[in-house]
């Protein structure tokens, strides 16, 4: 036997059973069937099966086979495992044998050879490991981890797991902190930004696409954004007033907890359809309880969302569920004389969610103190004669009209053609009784010049934005 046991590199052998098969062969040697372990999915069996062995002589090895085959898909482990013993008795007389002693170093062999192979399995000290290190565990403490010591020289019982559960919840809330720290340095950032630019109180916009000159000012001392192009926002962008127009698309920055409290304001600010889409899969749930979207549609003209971000999502709070909406068309004709200002005169309210529209003086009037955002567009014939000419949007302050924000254009030349007058923002109205908004255009033309009929190109629409 000698000769096969030093030419064997294995002792155990795996099957998959496929529900009709019963015998399954091993060809290693054992020395009696008790040698034999058999395990089904990992757990061993002594019941349930027979062993057969093959002589040595014959190749040695031999059969497990099963009374009931094993289901499909089972793992069948056939091992050996040598339980110590002596295979010979000598006494002090007799004479050995020398089939006895092959067969009792035989088992040696083999039984070395079981624990080589099942030391290669275990945790050993590498060969640079230095002297005096030892592996021995100490007392038993339940519910502890097992440690290196502070000399690195032994094992050492750690910190129970309660411990390690709180340290845990420590560390996702210095996470946690960390995260908020950072967006406070960035709504700071933008904080110190807005107030820089309130200093300079009026802003100039100039528009090199169409030639246009607005000149407006943001009383909410808000970083106001034009978006008529697709923008993706950045987190120091927080608190900005965005305004989409020609069809843009607003992306908004990824979800995350370091984007807890971000928050954008977004509105319609000429009529096409615009949207807001999401970043990375994220979410945005209507606070009014439409159904989660990827996209949120602005569809209508005036329409102002506020979008805040929880740390996992954000959520749209539509703003003209907040306060007064106005809406009001000029569809006919309109003469506007030379050699002065004069109101625009109002033919159609389409929408007045608080019955503020006053005909006798063209204007919107009563409004609750806050902040209003203003969109307004008048359509103005060219003609062989350019003009220069001012919207402007007065305000009552319970005594008096006076202009509060103004829009300055130039008309081009020619015939059969309009120019479209756009003013565009942020209204303040102050605590008083008497408080209201209208508008008044003039022109340069010594003669009489009229606003075009157009049920979609003069209109007003103001809606309340904030306190």
């Amino acid at each position: 036997m000698g000769a096969v046991f030093a030419n064997q590199v294995r002792a155990s052998i795996a099957f998959v059973g496929d529900g009709a098969r019963d015998t399954f062969p091993f060809d290693f040697d054992v020395f009696d069937a008790g040698d034999i372990r058999v395990a089904i999915n990992g757990t061993e069996t002594d019941t349930g099966f027979h062993i057969a062995l093959t002589p040595s002589d014959q190749g040695g090895g031999g059969l497990v086979r099963f009374e009931t085959p094993p289901v499909n898909a089972t793992t069948i482990t056939i091992a050996r495992h040598l339980h110590l013993r002596r295979l010979s008795s000598f006494d002090a007389m007799s004479i050995p044998r020398g089939d006895a002693l092959e067969r009792d170093l035989d088992f040696m062999t083999a039984a070395l050879g079981d624990v080589d192979r099942a030391l290669t399995g275990t945790l050993r000290f590498g060969a640079g490991q230095g002297d005096g290190v030892s592996a021995a565990l100490p007392v038993i403490e339940p519910g502890r981890a097992l440690i290196w010591n502070d000399a690195g020289d032994g094992l050492a019982n750690g910190p129970s797991a309660d411990a390690i559960a709180v340290a845990s919840i420590k560390a996702h809330q210095a996470q946690d902190a960390a995260n908020r720290a950072e967006a406070a340095e960035s709504r700071s950032e933008i904080a110190a930004a807005s107030f820089e630019r309130s200093h300079a109180s009026a802003m100039l916009n100039l528009d090199f696409r169409s030639g246009d000159l607005l000149a407006w000012e943001d009383e909410r001392r808000m970083p106001v954004i034009d978006a008529p192009v697709n923008r993706i926002m950045d987190i120091r962008e927080t608190g900005s007033l965005v305004r989409l127009s020609s069809g843009a698309q607003l992306t908004l920055p990824v979800a995350s907890l370091a984007r807890n409290g971000v928050r954008f304001r977004v509105f319609n600010g000429d009529g096409t359809m615009v949207d807001i889409t999401t970043a990375s899969g994220d979410v945005i749930r209507p606070t009014n309880g439409g159904a989660e979207v990827t996209v949120y549609p602005l569809p209508t003209r005036g329409d102002m969302v506020d979008l805040v971000c929880d740390g996992t999502r954000w959520f749209a709070a539509p703003i003209h569920e907040s306060g007064p909406v106005v809406k009001l068309l000029r569809v006919a004709s309109q003469s506007i004389p030379a050699g002065g200002a004069f109101l625009v005169e109002w033919d159609q309210v389409i929408e007045d969610s608080h019955g503020l529209y006053d005909s006798a003086v063209h204007g919107i009037t009563g409004l609750p103190p806050g902040f209003y955002h203003v969109d307004i567009g008048v359509r103005f014939p060219i003609t062989d004669q350019s003009v220069f000419t001012t919207l402007s949007l007065e305000r009552f302050d319970g005594t008096d009209w006076s202009s509060h924000l103004q829009a300055n254009d130039i008309t081009a030349m020619g015939s059969g053609a309009a120019h479209s007058l756009r003013l565009n923002g942020i209204a303040r109205i102050n605590p008083s009784p008497g408080s209201g908004l209208r508008l008044r255009l003039s022109h340069s033309d010594a003669q009489t010049r009229d606003i075009g009929a157009s049920g979609l190109l003069t209109w007003c629409h103001i809606h309340r934005i904030g306190g």
